[in-house]
């Protein structure tokens, strides 16, 4: 299976590379271009930033997601799969998913960094044993969707979605290559789910 992470120009993708490695991917670091199983959008920028460099790429990933190539959003990577997001004033998302980003409404720090149990209510094929897991977190904007997520958090009390699903495309709020057994769990499911 080849997979192939976006590079926005900033940020570690190191992470989320060696995890793919490890069960099995082969990995490439780089622009967008065809003949990968999956695309992975990492979690790394300003929505605005990604938005930016995704824009003139917005026709050619329309076309890969419609030809059956698989997505992988993760944190940032996952918010940009919606139609609009705040961060760094308001831009336009892929709209592959209905809704909005906006910062996590708490009264408590941001940015949100830690361990919460995800709770699974969908997408169970990619999500099979994650229900009451812990995943690792670190991100102050979210999704506020337009139907009910697949999977959630509680940060101190509030809701906010942690997995959404649309036929061949998957966003994580949390970070998979970060979240121990549980990612890894994830990531084997994902790679099961690709070879369907």
């Amino acid at each position: 299976m080849k997979a192939l992470v976006l590079n926005y120009g900033v940020g570690n993708l190191f992470s989320i590379s060696s995890a793919l490695r490890r069960i099995g991917f082969d990995v490439t670091i780089g622009d967008l271009s065809s003949g990968y199983d999956l695309i992975v959008m990492p979690g790394v920028g300003s929505f605005s930033a990604v938005s930016s460099f995704l824009s003139s790429r917005k026709d050619y990933l329309e076309d890969l997601r419609r030809s059956g190539t698989s997505f992988l959003g993760v944190c940032l990577g996952f918010q940009v799969l919606f139609d609009v997001g705040t961060e760094g004033g308001t831009s336009q998302g892929l709209g592959w998913i209905k809704g909005k980003v906006d910062l996590l409404r708490v009264k408590d720090k941001l940015p949100h960094i830690g361990w919460e149990k995800v709770k699974v209510d969908g997408c169970y094929d990619i999500l099979e044993g994650l229900d009451g897991n812990y995943v690792y977190y670190v991100h102050s904007y979210v999704a506020f969707p337009d139907r009910e997520p697949d999977a959630v958090s509680f940060y101190n009390g509030v809701k906010y979605p942690a997995v959404m699903c649309e036929r061949n495309v998957v966003g994580t709020q949390f970070h998979p290559e970060k979240s121990s057994n549980t990612g890894k769990k994830f990531f084997s499911n994902l790679n099961r789910w690709l070879k369907r």
